[in-house]
């Protein structure tokens, strides 16, 4: 190995068609640690981790340069047989969408089998078995299950069993936990830090979140405009930041605004008319193969003017809960009531107007838009009159020039704020966000959510902001009402939230990370 280190990048540089997005790199990863590389958008993370194993654009449109040493094995340097040798046997890839990344047509089992007698590597199914079981999952339980019949949390472990199903001394995590709720994400993360410590992997943890990195890293590598900035210790680095671009990552991730209002101002709030409210509902999902009660009695009020963020795991009901209240989803049972009305005893004319009350932001903005579309028409298809598309662009923070250009070419942040564009077209009085900031560094995070509270305040808008993130809920809400099973287990201040009773509050709030938190001994 090359100084004690199982990866060392030296002076890396990956061009794309007009730019250079990763500029002279360097980075070592030693065995049994794990390295956090951490950046914005754009910063370089994944292509930088996708050229390590050569999963870059094949057809010569990306180029590649410098030194990538696996032990002493330069990868740039190796032909096509040698390097299908190294992927898989001697460096695991977890992609950030694990049920992407499987094939949906075979189930887990057969991923992990074909994997093993590719290298011929010896028992299929005890080789897999094993691998599932140091990954949390029991072979009985998913070995004949597909991908989209796991839950995200078994499906990101599954991924996981089998980027290391043969033991690799690498593995590389590219954000494998952005869409998971917080005990799911500590769990997934725990295996990660566990198999580097007890297995001596090295680990390259690719993240946008310098709290995940300061609580399961022991090294951060913060990367701006393609180049590395600064690199050390965890604690360190986020204690006292040297670099100007880390000191305002630290400072965009330590921005946790109180949240909440007091037990006096929530008793006046009491005098707000209720927008929109969901009485004792009921959604049950039916599918081929199985039967899912989504929501189970949920009773919930949203009043004039208030913030209320809606948290809880994955597959608690919080999406389901959105297209109840978005008047998409029609529930079993129970009563939803918008502006006074039941929407479900309405004619279809009438409750199509109703719907234009409420304006609806998706977790993924790019997936929510029609890709022949210009960023104009999308919002244009969406207005009621009263202002135009540069007015809406102005108001959410755009330059109306971007009318012209199509969602693919913006970032993350920006694509978020068309599609608050698009959901204020109507002049709705509530805004459901489902997840809008999932997957956002912390730079953009932050000013999506300034720009909400400044909508919220300029417009006196009510906002439904559905997360699993309950830093985020405190940043956003004056309520946060936690869902389990279907259910509202609780509803409080988000001031109060340090002081939640309910089981299951507790497990959210002792499973999400902090900066200045202990990280790895």
């Amino acid at each position: 190995m090359s100084g004690g280190n199982v990866l060392d990048v030296r002076g890396l540089t990956v061009e794309v068609p007009g730019r250079r997005v990763v500029d002279g790199l360097s980075l070592a990863v030693g065995a049994g640690r794990v390295v956090a590389l951490v950046g914005p958008s754009g910063s370089g993370k994944s292509l930088t981790a996708r050229s390590i194993v050569r999963l870059h654009d094949p057809s010569g449109a990306v180029r590649v340069s410098g030194t990538i040493l696996l032990g002493e094995s330069d990868v740039l340097s190796l032909g096509r047989r040698e390097l299908r040798e190294v992927r898989g046997r001697h460096v695991g890839y977890a992609f950030q969408d694990a049920v992407a990344s499987l094939n949906p047509a075979i189930t887990i089992g057969r991923h992990l089998a074909e994997t093993v007698r590719a290298h011929g590597s010896g028992d299929a199914y005890a080789l897999g078995a094993a691998a599932l079981k140091r990954c949390g999952l029991a072979a009985d339980d998913v070995w004949d299950a597909r991908p989209y019949e796991l839950s995200g949390g078994q499906a990101q472990r599954a991924a996981l069993a089998l980027a290391t199903v043969l033991e690799p001394g690498l593995l590389i995590a590219d954000e494998v936990t952005t869409a998971l709720d917080p005990v799911t994400q500590a769990e997934v993360l725990d295996t990660i830090r566990a198999q580097a410590a007890g297995e001596g992997r090295a680990v390259l943890l690719i993240t946008h979140d310098l709290a995940v990195a300061g609580r399961w890293a022991d090294e951060i590598a913060v990367l701006s405009d393609g180049r590395v900035v600064e690199h050390g210790p965890s604690a360190e680095i986020l204690r006292s930041p040297s670099a100007p671009f880390t000191r305002a990552l630290v400072a965009a991730a330590r921005l946790e605004a109180p949240g909440g209002v007091s037990l006096e101002k929530r008793r006046g709030d009491r005098e707000r008319p209720v927008l929109l409210s969901v009485r004792g509902v009921r959604r049950v999902l039916r599918g081929r193969a199985r039967t899912t009660v989504a929501l189970d009695g949920a009773d919930l009020d949203v009043r004039e003017g208030e913030s209320v963020a809606v948290v809880g795991r994955s597959g608690s009901g919080k999406s389901t809960l959105v297209g109840v209240l978005a008047a998409l989803d029609r529930p079993d049972a129970g009563r939803v009531v918008a502006g006074g009305r039941d929407v479900w005893a309405l004619r279809e004319r009438d409750r199509r107007a109703l719907r234009r009350g409420t304006g609806l932001v998706f977790q993924d903005a790019l997936a929510s838009f029609d890709p022949r579309y210009t960023v104009e028409r999308v919002v244009a298809e969406a207005l009621a009159g009263g202002g135009g598309v540069a007015d809406l662009l102005e108001r959410v923070g755009l330059d109306p020039a971007m009318a012209a250009r199509r969602p693919a070419t913006l970032s993350g942040g920006e694509r978020q704020r068309v599609a608050l564009a698009r959901a204020l077209a109507a002049g709705p009085r509530v805004l459901l966000a489902d997840e809008p900031t999932t997957g956002l560094d912390v730079i953009a995070q932050e000013r999506i959510l300034a720009l909400l509270a400044r909508l919220r305040r300029d417009e006196g808008l009510s906002v439904v902001f559905v997360t699993h993130d309950l830093r985020v809920a405190r940043r956003i809400a004056d309520r946060v009402v936690v869902l389990a099973d279907g259910a509202v287990v609780e509803d409080l201040p988000a001031s109060s939230l340090d002081a939640a009773s309910e089981a299951e509050t507790r497990a959210l709030l002792e499973a999400t990370p902090r900066l200045g938190e202990p990280g790895p001994a």
